[in-house]
């Protein structure tokens, strides 16, 4: 291997070159691999594949101009079902002056996107912190004096049914405040995580028995892509919190007589090392490996399926389409899950049902904030 050839297939990006009448001239190893379920081999033509997804498209088409995007993003359907999102760059390949076809540097940015989006939550989780435990202590305290005088009213009113079933229904109304209280701060509180290697399966598997001893309407089932042990380092109790969350949701989309089914897979992303707000910091926290390996938990139901218009809000705090919910199960599954440095995704369409998918890095070396 010469030189050059060895400082390119050195590169943390993906490199594609293509000569002009669209055979592939070269693609490094790091592309073979971003590009993985999509595989190209040198000396096969792009126009001929440029059907297969938009990346591709574009470099055919991109071979005929003379202007080239400088920065590109689009998306891959993946071989798992998700989404990869991928960025690139082209530029003229020349030799001796002349244009011999193009070039491409592309990466995985699915680490980005996952990275951006848990700095952005967190941002959003402080200042809905402060406002909670503010409010909170304004709201408890006026609670707790109605709450004792309900218990006194009780005991003077034992004899008057009517006020009695008054004062009773305080009582309640009381109760549930005091929950939606418990509920926001649980929320608001950063996530202290006891990470442990766990078999992820098993809990999955053991929040289902129970949902499945509670809804005995409710059709639950579950299968594996593949032969795998599914070990992960998580917080056993969180983990499991958000699979309830999740689970229970799934439940109430299906009005508690619907088919629920779980399936367990290993993804593989890249990452890197990019700077979040003033410093530098990893898209899985405590790592800067190359390529992190992921357990993959997808949870489908055949409920309704999610409106778009709701579908955009329904990992916002508070927000909720339920006559009985506060609005916090999604948002605390989601962010336990970027607690953990994973993601929590949604795949949903009205009348086809929906799909809660979790990716959770099998590795994960804690490090507290510096």
């Amino acid at each position: 291997m010469d030189l050059e050839t060895a400082i390119l297939a050195s590169f943390r990006a993906g490199v594609l070159a293509l000569r002009l009448d669209g055979t592939v001239a070269y693609i490094n190893p790091i592309g073979i691999k971003i590009l993985e379920g999509y595989a190209l081999r040198e000396g096969e033509s792009i126009h001929l594949r440029a059907g297969e997804n938009s990346f591709f498209r574009v470099l055919s088409e991109s071979l005929g101009t003379h202007y080239l995007p400088a920065r590109v993003e689009t998306e891959l359907p993946r071989v798992d079902g998700d989404l990869q999102s991928l960025g690139f760059t082209l530029s003229e390949l020349k030799s001796e002056g002349n244009k011999i076809g193009i070039c491409a540097f592309f990466k995985d940015l699915t680490q980005v996107e996952m990275a951006e989006e848990s700095e952005n939550l967190k941002q959003r989780l402080v200042i809905l912190g402060q406002m909670a435990a503010g409010l909170a202590h304004e709201i408890r305290n006026p609670i707790a004096s109605i709450g004792v005088h309900c218990s006194i009213l009780k005991t003077h009113l034992s004899q008057n049914e009517k006020l009695l079933s008054s004062v009773e229904m305080m009582a309640r109304e009381i109760e549930k405040v005091e929950y939606i209280i418990r509920e926001c701060l649980n929320f608001v509180r950063p996530a202290d995580l006891g990470i442990q290697k766990v078999q992820v399966e098993n809990i999955v598997r053991g929040v289902i028995d129970r949902f499945q001893a509670l809804y005995a309407e409710m059709e639950f089932s579950a299968k594996r892509q593949e032969e795998a042990e599914y070990h992960a380092e998580v917080d056993p109790g969180l983990f499991e919190q958000a699979i309830i969350n999740i689970v229970s949701n799934a439940v109430d989309a299906c009005e508690g007589k619907g088919k629920i089914e779980i399936s367990f897979g290993m993804t593989r992303h890249f990452s890197d090392l990019i700077r979040l707000g003033r410093r530098l910091d990893s898209f899985v926290q405590g790592h800067s490996g190359n390529e992190e390996e992921f357990v993959r938990i997808a949870i489908r139901d055949n409920g309704p399926g999610i409106l778009p218009e709701i579908k955009e809000k329904i990992f916002v705090p508070f927000y909720t389409t339920k006559k009985t919910g506060t609005g916090v199960g999604l948002p605390l599954a989601q962010k336990i899950i970027h607690a953990h440095g994973g993601v929590l995704d949604l795949m949903s369409e009205p009348g086809k049902g929906s799909d809660f998918i979790i990716k959770i890095p099998v590795r994960h070396e804690w490090r507290k904030e510096s």
